[in-house]
């Protein structure tokens, strides 16, 4: 089972001058006026996108562009941050391949770093049990792999549960067998799970 697909919300382009489709250098600083300095989010509501896989990431930008995914309103939290808040479909609607596969490729590139949290140790312990049993098929090595699904060791956990609470209402598109496991989480299963990833701070 997936936990989830995890959405990857307020990469911003509003750019001055002529932009060349995957011009990387014109493209990251949008990027990281929300994401933080190398795709390392500072904040508890914004994922780090740095060192996820070059597929999520890609896949995640295009599922924003086919609405497949909740489009929530994030404010700029770097550079010039009077901008108006702007949300992920708005974002990539104008995105070309090249750019999504451009910023795909460099994120990719660049080192996860895992978000230091607090954590309850014990509800730590729990969750780990509840992602052997659920999660581990696709987010492997403890939540730690990358691929297809997103790493989730180490990732904010204010920002996974946030995004847990889409696939439910259908709001955010999954696999039919991540969301009935998803909706039948009890409030403390899906508490122990965030403990567990908070607590993966190597």
């Amino acid at each position: 089972m997936k936990v989830a697909h995890i959405c990857i919300p307020a990469l911003a382009f509003v750019l001055a001058g002529p932009v060349h489709a995957g011009d990387i250098a014109a493209l990251t600083p949008e990027c990281e006026s929300c994401h933080g300095p190398g795709g390392v989010s500072a904040n508890s509501d914004m994922p780090s996108i740095a060192g996820q896989s070059r597929e999520y990431i890609s896949k995640s930008l295009r599922s924003f562009q086919m609405w497949d995914r909740p489009c929530i309103k994030s404010a700029y939290r770097y550079g010039d941050t009077s901008r108006p808040k702007t949300d992920m479909c708005k974002v990539v609607e104008g995105l070309a391949y090249e750019d999504i596969d451009a910023i795909s490729e460099h994120y990719s590139q660049q080192s996860f770093v895992a978000a230091k949290q607090p954590f309850d140790e014990a509800k730590a312990v729990a969750g780990a049990a509840v992602h052997e049993q659920y999660c581990e098929n696709c987010h492997a090595e403890g939540g730690t792999a990358t691929g297809r699904a997103p790493r989730l060791a180490g990732q904010w956990a204010p920002y996974l549960k946030s995004a847990l609470n889409f696939v439910p209402t259908g709001e955010h598109l999954v696999p039919p067998m991540m969301e009935r496991a998803i909706s039948n989480f009890s409030s403390e299963e899906i508490d122990a799970l965030m403990n567990f990833y908070a607590s993966k701070q190597d």
